[in-house]
């Protein structure tokens, strides 16, 4: 079931989405709408220290909290769903970041200084939006068809990061009130479309008594799975910690920064533009050997980075990893909600994301000992070397599971 090797596709491209149902065009949509609209979250430390006038200090305590309890929305939200149905609490989740939203619009106006609290309040509900959305996925995707649901969910998602970041900047220039009101005006709209085009999944299960009361528990498969995960985020993160550190260092603080953002960019670009074709040409390789594929691509791009010092090699280097990123956040979500258990679904998920988001918050802080003790070279060579026995422990994985 969570491993199975499918035939290629007949056609490449966009057509791979064909056939996938309304509710899941619905689930795109919304994906795009909330990431194009997620300009609190994007620009949150700018908002704390330049509008809102908090110290380096207390804007970092803020963050601190605001990633804490988002990861007890994730957890906490993702096991209520799994008793309580995915849908009303996807929907009361996006209501009550969007009135948080809006009380912070009020509140530019009104009282600046509760916006900190507000945003604060928002986040746990703002954490319980993605394991809900992953397991509606998994819910309304076709039978066999699971890949390519949760590749276009994928997309969506980076189509609203491309977009949102220039709205938002220009936003943040000249109006909060209108950030904290077009981000709660976009997220409602989302919810509406949520309300009318995704069917609750509730009223069509028809389990028996007996498996309702039948006390389910993730396997140990599963838990290796998100340790995984971890360490991958813990990699991963180096992306946005070391390599702009290190862009600095080569090429001065004005051209780092540039040619960082222009490295950025083809990682977008390459998103949008491959996301869809892997898809089609990994679709029969199965989940497990996709993401070990996608681990020795990152080998490749890091090592790249830990060797050169020529722009055109980093260009080269980050387009190689980021066809390992698609991989990763196709795959993985596929292996996860194919594997466990629909009763337990929402709860995978959860553990999945706060493990991933474990990784990444330790990343910077890890990353920043190793370059006290060695430099960047001998960092991207450990991260290299953790994503190679990731690759072979994926591996490993699929061979036990075919055993």
């Amino acid at each position: 079931m969570n491993n199975v090797r499918q035939p290629r596709p007949l056609l490449a491209g966009f057509s791979v989405y064909k056939g996938l149902g309304s509710s899941m065009y619905a689930l795109f949509t919304i994906r795009v709408i909330n990431r194009f609209g997620d300009f609190v979250q994007l620009l949150l430390v700018l908002i704390l220290t330049i509008r809102l006038g908090l110290s380096p200090k207390e804007a970092g305590i803020f963050v601190s909290a605001s990633i804490i309890a988002t990861m007890v929305g994730q957890m906490f939200i993702g096991m209520a769903a799994d008793r309580w149905g995915k849908k009303p609490l996807l929907v009361l989740c996006q209501v009550m970041v969007s009135l948080s939203y809006l009380a912070c619009a009020l509140s530019v106006v009104l009282r600046p200084t509760i916006i900190p609290y507000l945003i604060l309040v928002a986040s746990p509900f703002r954490g319980g939006t993605a394991p809900l959305t992953n397991t509606l996925v998994a819910d309304f995707s076709p039978q066999g068809r699971l890949s390519h649901s949760f590749s276009l969910l994928y997309l969506g998602t980076n189509i609203g990061v491309a977009l949102g970041p220039m709205v938002a900047s220009m936003l943040f220039a000249r109006s909060l009130l209108l950030l904290f009101a077009l981000s709660a005006v976009l997220l409602s709209l989302s919810t509406l479309l949520l309300l009318a085009k995704v069917p609750d999944k509730r009223m069509q299960e028809q389990q028996s008594k007996d498996e309702r009361k039948t006390n389910v528990r993730i396997p140990p498969i599963l838990w290796l799975f998100f340790v995984f995960g971890a360490l991958y985020t813990l990699t991963y993160g180096q992306n946005s910690f070391t390599l702009p550190l290190q862009f600095n260092s080569l090429y001065g603080e004005v051209a780092g920064a540039s040619r960082y953002a222009t490295l950025m960019m083809v990682n977008a670009v390459v998103v949008l533009v491959c996301t869809t074709l892997l898809t089609a040409w990994t679709h029969r390789l199965g989940q497990l050997v996709s993401m070990a594929l996608a681990l020795f691509l990152y080998v490749t791009g890091y090592l790249g980075y830990a060797f050169c010092s020529h722009f055109s090699i980093f260009l080269v280097a980050t387009c190689i990893w980021t066809l390992g990123e698609i991989l990763m956040a196709t795959n993985s979500n596929v292996f996860l909600n194919a594997y466990a258990d629909e009763r337990i679904r929402s709860q995978c998920n959860a553990y999945m994301h706060v493990f991933s988001s474990l990784g990444h918050s330790i990343s910077p802080t890890l990353g920043g000992l190793v370059l006290l003790a060695t430099g960047y070279r001998e960092l991207w060579l450990l991260a290299s070397a953790l994503c190679f026995l990731l690759g072979c422990g994926y591996i490993a994985l699929n061979k036990y599971l075919k055993s």
